[in-house]
């Protein structure tokens, strides 16, 4: 099979050489754009490429050659192309000087359509390698490129409540005491300090806090019957000093000491632009009366996207 293809290339290369001289008018193709370095892999494939080709062509003209459908005459111009293509010594004038004279029309006609076939193969192929070519210079040159693109972990933190050190009495009170690394609290890219939450990286963030409030009537008297149960999600800024509520909900609820036990959650969340450095903190009302569970008394905060 090598020795097949390896005599078919060439006289391959005969077969467009009697094209080049059957037609004289015609112009010869414009040269091909020379190759880069990173091409000379995918020219190679193409070499390749045109030699399964041709095989693959003059192993499907011979088992096309169906004598009910043609003449005579085109078998015998035929079989005289094939030999002369199998025999890598014999030259383009041999077809032209002998063939010519018998069957110069069939032979001709043949002959150009056989090379017609050739030579569109033959561009399907360079086309599909020359794209493949682009791509794989066009990939590697991206994946060439330094990562300095590449995001960041996407920032997020949720935060429970720590139950050893919530502040006692009714007054209004920052909590600074939270989970950020046991059971369901975690944080990424953000930082946690001094009961504080600070964004290290530009963009919208999603907040949402969820506060409860409850009481048993094992946990003493109440220190009033009429409680306002009150949640305050407020930013600092360090560049400016300052701070602004940016959520709050809450409500003023009746307590009575009949009833065994008392329960009421608050829940507030919405988007907002955060930048570098900026803190997020929790106020309550009546903090001694808040639900420690970590499924129920918990803040956190997560980066939507950047600030264009």
């Amino acid at each position: 099979m090598r020795r097949t293809s390896r005599d078919y290339s060439k006289s391959l290369r005969g077969a467009e050489e009697m094209g080049s001289g059957a037609a004289p008018h015609e112009s010869p193709p414009p040269p091909a754009p020379a190759a880069p370095r990173s091409l000379f892999p995918a020219l190679l494939g193409l070499g390749l490429g045109q030699v399964a080709c041709s095989v693959a062509l003059f192993l499907y003209f011979r088992a096309q050659m169906d004598p009910n459908r043609i003449s005579e005459d085109d078998t015998h111009c035929i079989n005289r192309i094939f030999k002369l293509q199998e025999n890598a010594d014999l030259q383009d004038t041999t077809l032209e000087s002998q063939d010519s004279k018998l069957i110069p029309d069939s032979c001709k006609r043949i002959k150009q359509a056989f090379q017609a076939a050739v030579q569109k193969e033959l561009q399907h192929i360079v086309r599909s390698q020359h794209m493949r070519a682009e791509k794989a210079v066009a990939e590697g040159s991206w994946l060439d490129m330094p990562r300095r693109d590449k995001p960041d972990l996407q920032p997020f933190a949720h935060l429970t409540i720590n139950a050893t050190d919530i502040p006692a009495g009714s007054h209004k009170v920052s909590l600074s005491s939270w989970y950020h690394d046991r059971g369901w609290a975690k944080i990424s890219n953000m930082t946690f300090s001094n009961g504080k939450l600070t964004v290290n990286q530009d963009g919208f963030y999603y907040l949402y806090a969820n506060i409860c409030f409850r009481h048993h009537e094992t946990s003493g008297d109440l220190p009033t019957e009429y409680l306002q149960l009150m949640v305050y999600v407020t930013k600092t800024s360090i560049k400016i000093p300052s701070s602004h509520t940016l959520m709050k909900g809450g409500s003023t609820k009746y307590w009575s000491g009949n009833s065994e036990f008392h329960f009421y959650s608050i829940n507030v969340g919405g988007f907002f632009k955060l930048r570098s450095g900026e803190e997020i903190s929790i106020e309550v009302s009546n903090p001694s009366l808040l639900d420690p569970d970590q499924d129920a008394t918990y803040f956190g905060a997560f980066k939507v996207r950047d600030i264009d």
